[in-house]
């Protein structure tokens, strides 16, 4: 599945006042290279740190359980079928909306260059998938914003009103992080083309990712690349970061190549 990097930001009180709605734009800052284990390891540590303290702010589960609610019955309307709660969504949407949270912005990029799909398979150590990602943002002191309110947002946006009710995504969860007088909403959205059956190490060894790529059914053609939007960079022998891939058939000869977790080749 494509990634959407669409952001969107509502501003003003009680979302009533001003909003924005940024376009998609070609990346500013590539992400980091397969060679720097360091900027991955990094922000894989910042990710688990913020499912901890919610950057500062708190968590909303009852808020984020709502939210998934909202987009069934929405896709009900329209005639697709539900998405059910993905653990490892909801610990990857819950990361970045900490994240933001503890670092002040609205985007799907991370500063450092990293995108949704990079954080999935940073956090979700069994999942083959791909996912696509929403985020609506308020600010405001006239109440609490709620999940409906924030659903309109996406509403209101076509391109994130499409990826709400895109018939392929059968998984998601949603995150809602709360401030004082603000709240991010980060919803991941993915169709899981295959499951490992033990959670793959961030410091895998050989042993373990063999075992990982042969429990994948061998029409998946499953291997290991760097990973995906990455470059190699400057190495000696083999790259320090790589990742779990398989490939998906797409219709008429095509063939999509589907990202699993992203690893450290440890000695």
């Amino acid at each position: 599945m494509s990634v959407e990097r669409r952001t969107l930001l509502a501003l003003g009180a009680g979302l009533a006042a001003d909003r924005a709605l940024a376009q998609p734009s070609a990346r500013s800052v590539p992400a980091p290279p397969a060679a720097d284990a360091s900027a991955w390891t990094a922000y894989e540590a910042r990710l688990r740190a913020r499912l901890h303290d919610a950057g500062g702010g708190a968590f909303d589960g009852d808020g984020g359980r709502l939210t998934l609610d909202l987009v069934n019955r929405a896709r009900a309307a329209a005639g697709a079928s539900p998405v059910a709660w993905h653990e490892e969504l909801d610990e990857t949407a819950r990361a970045h909306a900490g994240d933001l949270v503890r670092r002040g912005y609205v985007e799907h990029i991370s500063p450092e260059g990293f995108e949704p799909s990079h954080r999935f398979w940073l956090i979700g150590r069994t999942t083959i998938g791909s996912p696509s990602e929403n985020i609506a943002y308020h600010r405001g002191s006239e109440g609490r914003a709620t999940p409906q309110q924030l659903v309109q947002l996406w509403r209101d946006s076509p391109g994130h009103w499409r990826n709400v009710l895109r018939p392929l995504h059968t998984h998601a969860a949603f995150a809602l992080v709360r401030t004082p007088g603000k709240a991010w909403l980060v919803g991941l959205f993915a169709r899981p083309l295959a499951t490992l059956p033990e959670p793959l190490a961030f410091r895998a060894v050989g042993p373990e990712i063999s075992r990982a790529l042969r429990s994948l059914s061998a029409d998946l053609r499953a291997s290991v690349s760097i990973p995906q939007g990455s470059r190699l960079g400057d190495v000696n022998g083999p790259p320090p970061v790589l990742q779990i891939t398989a490939v998906r058939p797409a219709g008429l000869g095509a063939y999509d190549v589907i990202g699993g977790p992203i690893f450290l080749a440890a000695a």
